[in-house]
C-alpha cells in the first residue's frame, strides 16, 4: 500500500507585537471533530494558553491541551516560525498514529495577530486516490484585519 502524504505550504510574516505570532495547524473531519495537530507554537502549547487565554483559543479547545501528555505536546510544538515560506508535512494519521481511511478532511490554521485579533484558514481536501490540492479560505476575527498586517498568506494544501 502506498504511503499517503499531505503537504501544507504558506508564507509566514512575523509581527513584532505583544500577543502575536502564535500559530496552530490541525486536522478535523467534515463534522468538525478533532483528528490531530500538525504544529503549534511552543509558547502557547507549554503554558502560554494559561497566561493568555485568547492565544489560539479555538485550537486549545479542540486539542484538549489541559489533558495532553508532555510527549504529545513535545511531538507537535516548535519555535515561532521565522518569516518566509513554511512547509508542514502530514502522514495522514490520527493523533494515535493510526492511518486514516480515505475521505475528506479539513485543514485548520489559527494565528494570533495581536492578542484577540486572529486569522484563520480552513481548507477541505480529500485523501486517497489521485493527487489534488486546495487553497481553502482565510478569514479574520474582524474583517478589517484583512487590510493590515497578517501572519500568513498563500496557503496551499496538497495531497500526494
Amino acid at each position: 500500500m502506498q504511503e499517503k502524504n499531505m503537504i501544507i505550504t504558506f508564507t509566514w510574516f512575523r509581527i513584532q507585537s505583544h500577543g502575536s505570532n502564535q500559530l496552530a495547524v490541525w486536522i478535523e473531519d467534515t463534522k468538525g471533530n478533532y483528528i490531530c495537530t500538525l504544529f503549534a507554537t511552543k509558547f502557547t502549547a507549554t503554558g502560554g494558553y494559561i497566561q493568555r487565554p485568547l492565544s489560539l483559543s479555538e485550537w486549545t479547545a479542540k486539542f484538549d491541551l489541559k489533558n495532553a501528555s508532555k510527549e504529545e505536546i513535545d511531538a507537535i510544538t516548535g519555535a515561532t516560525p521565522q518569516s518566509g515560506q513554511q512547509i508542514i508535512s502530514w502522514n495522514c494519521k490520527d493523533r494515535s498514529n493510526k492511518a486514516l481511511p480515505d475521505g475528506t478532511y479539513i485543514v485548520r490554521m489559527e494565528a494570533n495577530i495581536h492578542d484577540a485579533d486572529k486569522m484563520f484558514f480552513k481548507g477541505e481536501i480529500k485523501i486517497g486516490g489521485d493527487a489534488r490540492q486546495t487553497v481553502g479560505e482565510i478569514t479574520y476575527s474582524n474583517p478589517n484585519l484583512a487590510s493590515g498586517k497578517v501572519l500568513f498568506k498563500d496557503v496551499l494544501v496538497e495531497y500526494k
